[in-house]
């Protein structure tokens, strides 16, 4: 009987250990990592790091909260899949299914992370994304590269023409994978505005989200293949001594020149943190495992210190003018283009945030909704928190009798017409008294003349009545 009673309970332990390898995660929570700080025990200082370098910023906001070396030369290992992943994603669409060929997975060795793949199997693009962020698979990055480009020597030239796009200056891309070269290269700084643009594209977030993946048979393999999240912060199932509740993404990547690295994302009360370490020496699976250890203390740190604080939201109104030659008195109302956050500790009064509007643009109709006028700058204690463009939340039509009424009379006191006008008035009011003085001489010449005819006839007339009276007295 007791013989039989240790093989059941041998027997239901067996089948409770292959149940937590392959099930989905319960909803227990997994061991408190030693690195979680309770409220009473909270870190003011930012943790002691063991990466070579860092970058810790808000996604929302693109403030960076902390950098350690960012700009260092490092290595970015499986990293470099989101780079792959994001030109996937502006060339494919996610049904589209590509082939294994013998030039994809030329130079892939057995001591690479791989899918396993042989030439002939068909998968689709979304299958293979699943893949490059998951587990990094190197197979598989270059099977994307060879369906994008047509090679991955082609591929790996779009790829620095888009590093160069986003201004990763210091990074270079020899190969789709990660693969060590000494040319393959990158910062902290890079890979975290990488790692932003890629956010970008929901594919990619919920795949980073995604804690298993299974592959259905293909035409050679005939059995499914299941592969694990190497993100410990986002699942449970290989090391649950990791697993961080509030872990959204994003990439891990390891190799012994690039040590371990980790592009990771998380999430509470609406804020959003982006960590990327780079350069680990994760020395164990558990507390030793530092990109992960590391990257947990500071969302830590980050979550207790600091929040996340919405100034305005796309479509709120910051300020309102009278439009010129609007239709129906219509004003113009202000707004952002999308919603402007900022990031501040959390002892930061918000209510003594203060803005400044400066309107640029003359405000006359017709605007367009979208129209930018100007910028906005929201500050703290002096201290400026964000600079924003300010667009027309609404549409101005014009009125066509003010906008002819005001061409007429733009028209009448144009400074050049005005010139023109006194310019044709002083011409005309000199020539008129030029006028006038000729008329004036004329008329006294006039005078005068007619006064010396009078004169001499007076004289003549006296002459005659002198000789009138001088023959009367004869």
């Amino acid at each position: 009987m007791k013989k039989k009673f240790f093989s059941v309970l041998l027997l239901t332990l067996v089948l409770a250990t292959n149940s937590v390898a392959f099930s989905e995660p319960t909803p227990s929570p997994s061991p408190t990592p030693k690195a979680t700080q309770t409220d009473d025990n909270k870190k003011t200082e930012f943790p002691d790091i063991h990466a070579e370098s860092v970058v810790v910023l808000d996604t929302k906001s693109g403030t960076v909260i902390k950098e350690i070396d960012s700009d260092k030369k490092v290595y970015p290992a499986g990293l470099t899949n989101l780079m792959t992943a994001v030109l996937v994603l502006e060339n494919l669409n996610l049904s589209d299914t590509c082939e294994v060929t013998k030039e994809a997975l030329y130079g892939v060795t057995y001591d690479q992370p791989q899918l396993g793949m042989e030439v002939g199997e068909v998968y689709s693009v979304e299958q293979l994304l699943h893949a490059i962020i998951l587990n990094s698979n190197n197979d598989a990055s270059n099977v994307l590269a060879v369906a994008v480009s047509g090679n991955t020597t082609d591929f790996v030239k779009k790829m620095n023409e888009k590093a160069k796009f986003l201004g990763l200056e210091n990074t270079n891309f020899t190969t789709p994978s990660g693969v060590h070269d000494e040319n393959h290269y990158t910062t902290a700084q890079d890979m975290a505005t990488l790692a932003q643009y890629a956010m970008q594209y929901p594919a990619i977030c919920d795949i980073a989200k995604t804690q298993k993946f299974t592959f259905p048979p293909t035409s050679i393999r005939t059995s499914e293949k299941t592969i694990l999240s190497t993100n410990h912060l986002v699942s449970r199932y290989k090391y649950p001594y990791h697993y961080y509740p509030n872990a959204t993404g994003l990439k891990s990547g390891n190799s012994t020149e690039a040590g371990y690295c980790l592009a990771a994302t998380a999430t509470k009360n609406g804020f959003s943190v982006l960590s990327v370490v780079m350069g680990a020496p994760n020395e164990n699976a558990n507390e030793l495992a530092y990109s992960f250890r590391d990257t947990i203390n500071i969302f830590n740190y980050v979550f207790e210190n600091y929040k996340s604080v919405c100034l305005l939201k796309k479509g709120d109104v910051i300020h309102d003018s009278k439009v010129e030659q609007a239709k129906n008195s219509t004003r113009l109302a202000l707004t952002v283009e999308e919603d402007v956050f900022a990031t501040m500790k959390k002892s930061a009064d918000e209510d003594i945030i203060t803005h400044k509007v400066d309107v640029t643009e003359e405000i006359k109709a017709p605007i367009k909704q979208g129209q930018q006028f100007g910028t906005a700058t929201f500050s703290y204690n002096s201290r400026d928190l964000a600079t924003v463009n300010l667009v027309a939340a609404n549409e101005v039509k014009r009125d066509f009798f003010l906008f002819i009424l005001s061409a007429v009379l733009g028209f009448i006191f144009h400074p050049v017409v005005i010139i023109i006008v006194i310019a044709i008035l002083y011409i005309w009011a000199r020539l008129r008294i030029a006028r006038n003085r000729k008329r004036r001489l004329r008329h006294s010449r006039m005078v005068s003349h007619q006064g010396s005819r009078s004169t001499t006839s007076s004289k003549i007339s006296d002459r005659s009545r002198d000789s009138s009276s001088f023959n009367r007295r004869r």
